[in-house]
């Protein structure tokens, strides 16, 4: 730095080393005497209050006066270019701000990208300046010729240069720059303990956003959408493993666990307002979205896996058709069972069951044309063979989203929506709808165990109603009876 004993001796070593250079690269930007020195002696004044580094003060006195010169974007008033020599007459007309670029590019061989920086332009400036320039005026007609750097360099000397007692005198002649009032330290005080203090209220804000669904879904460290299966999610709450807790769900709302992937083995039991409903199922998420446990009212909710002090519980609520983001096109249609595997039926042992009597399979199609409204279809029930029960399977295939709602003889069945991992008995919930709300379009299989119209008719009316589908689906129901005793039927394997 300056020596702190003696600046102005080493500040005198330095002028008097290099104000002939100083001034030279000073007349390069100005294209005049008196500006030139006026600009030497600025930059010099600065550097004092400022005690630059002696190693850098020769580079940063240049790139300190081509930066003042970049700001003027006129060109230079001249009254005596004519009298210059005509070679030096298209520098001389040029702005300072274009000799300022010339200077870094041709001399200091400053790319466009430094050359920006160390004038502190713009890019958009600098290539604008670049392409002001008339090189077809110039010797070499090219940024980057040898004759265009000599020709700088000769345009330079054309400078004198004062003394160095003299520019040393007029350096100490500048006035230091006006002292701020006391209130501007206030000021400046008072903004760094707001700027503080909102980064210290902003960071608590922002850790209470990171436990709300937006925070958890923004993060993507969830498996918790804020949007899925024909819900919204509205809160996350901590369970702690154990004895059950309370938590509200509203009118209608369900329940989903967040665990490791890799580990599906826990399991929340659920008990809530819906009638007959208690449910225990795996954590983690499926094709579909996670696992979703319909809830109502207050929910009981208990986990059993102590691996973690809490586990998260997503709290879901119904959404209207008309209020949730249903999707519309990219659909991801996955339709993996047959039929056929649909009607399967197993004993205890995992052997299959042949029907003692099969019924004939109705099919019924909803096209591009006409996906929606009610449509009707009857399904032969096949003849009893001794002591038997009847069991109806059903197997809806979508291809978009939609509503659909099934009923045989007028009658709920048993109904996997697809949005559950669990079947549900929809004559509990006699308006309800399967309704496919997401991209992911699943198939939706349904089916009733020996229903009481089974000894008083030979045929079931199955009756679909589909609403806001966008295209073709089908419907395909089988009835097939089975002997008592040939092994219990599981229904949920039919949902």
């Amino acid at each position: 730095m300056w020596g702190r004993d003696h600046p102005d001796e080493q500040l005198e070593e330095f002028i008097a080393a290099r104000t002939q250079d100083l001034h030279h690269d000073a007349y390069q930007l100005t294209a005049a005497q008196q500006p030139a020195e006026q600009l030497v002696i600025a930059v010099l004044a600065d550097m004092r209050r400022e005690r630059v580094e002696m190693a850098q003060a020769g580079t940063a006195a240049r790139l300190r006066m081509a930066r003042i010169a970049a700001r003027l974007d006129a060109p230079s008033e001249i009254t005596d270019v004519s009298q210059l020599p005509s070679e030096f007459r298209v520098l001389a007309r040029l702005s300072p701000r274009q000799r300022a670029v010339l200077l870094l590019q041709v001399v200091d061989n400053y790319d466009d990208r430094e050359t920006a920086r160390e004038l502190q332009l713009s890019s958009r400036a600098t290539a604008a300046t670049l392409q002001s320039i008339p090189y077809d005026e110039l010797p070499g007609a090219s940024p980057h010729s040898g004759e265009l750097r000599s020709l700088l360099e000769a345009f330079g000397d054309l400078a004198a240069s004062p003394s160095a007692t003299t520019t040393l005198a007029d350096v100490h002649a500048v006035p230091p720059p006006p002292r701020r009032p006391w209130w501007v330290y206030v000021a400046v005080f008072v903004v760094i303990v707001l700027t503080i203090a909102s980064l210290v209220i902003t960071q608590s804000w922002h850790n209470d956003w990171l436990r709300s669904p937006e925070g958890l879904n923004h993060t993507h460290g969830t498996h918790f959408p804020a949007y899925t299966q024909g819900y919204k999610l509205v809160a996350i709450h901590d369970v702690a493993p154990g004895p059950a807790e309370d938590i509200a769900v509203g009118a209608s709302g369900a329940l989903a666990l967040e665990c490791h992937p890799g580990d599906r083995t826990v399991s929340i039991a659920v008990s809530s307002d819906i009638t007959g409903t208690f449910s225990q199922n795996e954590c983690g998420v499926d094709a579909d979205g996670p696992n979703l446990t319909p809830a109502r009212g207050t929910a009981l909710v208990s986990i059993s896996n102590f691996n973690h002090d809490t586990w998260p519980i997503a709290i879901y609520r119904k959404v209207p058709w008309r209020d949730y983001p249903v999707a519309t096109g990219r659909f991801v249609v996955g339709h993996p069972k047959t039929l056929d595997e649909a009607r399967r039926q197993t004993d205890g042992s995992g052997h299959r069951i042949p029907p003692v009597a099969a019924g004939t399979v109705l099919t019924m199609q909803g096209t591009a044309e006409r996906p929606n409204g009610t449509f009707t279809g009857q399904l032969d029930i096949p003849a009893s063979v001794g002591l038997t029960e009847l069991d109806v399977i059903g197997l809806i295939s979508p291809t978009t989203t939609g509503r659909f709602r099934v009923r045989l003889n007028g009658e709920a069945p048993w109904v996997s929506c697809a949005s559950f991992t669990i079947a549900r008995y929809t004559q509990q919930h006699p308006d309800d709808w399967c309704a496919l709300y997401d991209r992911h379009i699943p198939q939706v299989d349904f089916s009733t165990v020996d229903p009481s119209w089974s000894v008083r008719s030979r045929r079931v009316t199955v009756e679909l109603s589909v609403q806001h589908a966008r295209g073709p689906w089908s419907l395909q129901v089988a009835a097939d009876r089975y002997k008592r005793d040939a092994g219990a039927v599981d229904d949920g394997a039919n949902g």
